[in-house]
């Protein structure tokens, strides 16, 4: 790849790290399901502002407005609830490393749902190095009891299992147009987070001030627009399957920017996991040699990145 892809790539990088730290930073002064809807209210606008700048349109037919909802789910609503959940207790480094695990998620899920996906030998012992990753990651806190800490980890566990889902649901709507997609992904989120934050936290009496207002729309331009709009670009640059590095290289920056900015401090069985899992990542996202061009071509094809 060129430098100016190479920045590209880090630039993509550092904006869905700084998504975690972001979120890390606002869930102190929020409660998790009305931090989620802000940031998807907030971020709608945006995605709709692009899809039309780009000539595109929202979604029209029955059955695909159902993809995009139950997509939305997956993509958007659980992962961003599980991670404003789980960050009231953990690190914004550690909530970075937990959700690295997402494309061993997703080929788990492709596997056992997509005809055309099928584990090989490297790929199940990649699958296998990042079990042994999560598991020291978060083994330390299940050994000394299912507590707060345990159990934030497990619940954020659920948002990259979630997105997995919801990207392997893409998988098999490769008509819709991603960045219809997305936007359509962000109108749909709006409709369940808005109900479930007024419902369940009343956010009504809460009180906010200008650095709250400056940290939320710092979240959804920097941290939920800006991700999607670069990974995007990326993809069209590189390809699906050199973007994809952009994911492993995710966790690394954020475990730096949460020691840097927040002064958190990790274990050493975090920084085992996250070689693990990094170590996983490069295995199963394999372009096997068959003219590496012709072979990335088909991995292309088979991938949408929305995040």
């Amino acid at each position: 790849m060129s430098v100016g892809q190479w920045l590209l790539l880090l630039a993509c990088s550092a904006s869905f790290a700084s998504s975690i730290l972001l979120n890390k930073i606002l869930v102190g002064q929020l409660p998790p399901f009305t931090l989620a809807a802000l940031r998807v209210l907030l971020a709608m606008p945006l995605g709709l502002a692009m899809l039309f700048a780009l000539g595109r349109r929202l979604p029209r037919a029955a059955g695909d407005r159902r993809i995009v909802l139950l997509a939305s789910l997956g993509v958007i609503v659980v992962p961003y609830c599980a991670l404003a959940i789980g960050q009231q207790t953990i690190s914004s480094g550690l909530s970075g490393i937990l959700y690295s695990t997402m494309p061993l998620f997703t080929l788990l899920i492709a596997h056992a749902v997509l005809h055309d996906e099928r584990l090989g030998a490297v790929k199940l012992a990649g699958i296998g190095l990042g079990m042994l990753g999560v598991i020291s990651v978060i083994g330390p806190s299940l050994l000394s009891g299912l507590g707060a800490h345990a159990v934030a980890e497990l619940i954020t566990l659920c948002g990259p299992f979630a997105y997995a889902v919801g990207t392997v649901l893409m998988r098999r709507a490769r008509h819709i147009d991603p960045v219809a997609m997305t936007a359509g992904m962000f109108v749909a989120a709006c409709f369940v987070l808005l109900p479930l934050a007024l419902i369940i936290e009343q956010p009504w009496h809460l009180r906010g001030d200008a650095a709250l207002v400056g940290g939320l729309v710092a979240l959804s331009i920097f941290g939920t627009i800006l991700p999607a709009a670069l990974n995007y670009l990326l993809v069209q640059r590189v390809g699906a399957t050199r973007a994809s590095i952009a994911m492993f290289l995710m966790p690394v920056i954020a475990v730096f920017l949460g020691a840097a900015l927040l002064g958190e401090r990790l274990g050493p069985g975090a920084f085992v996991g996250l070689a693990l899992i990094l170590a996983a990542a490069v295995l199963v996202t394999r372009v096997p040699r068959r003219g590496s061009a012709e072979a990335e071509n088909e991995a292309d094809k088979a991938t949408i990145q929305v995040r």
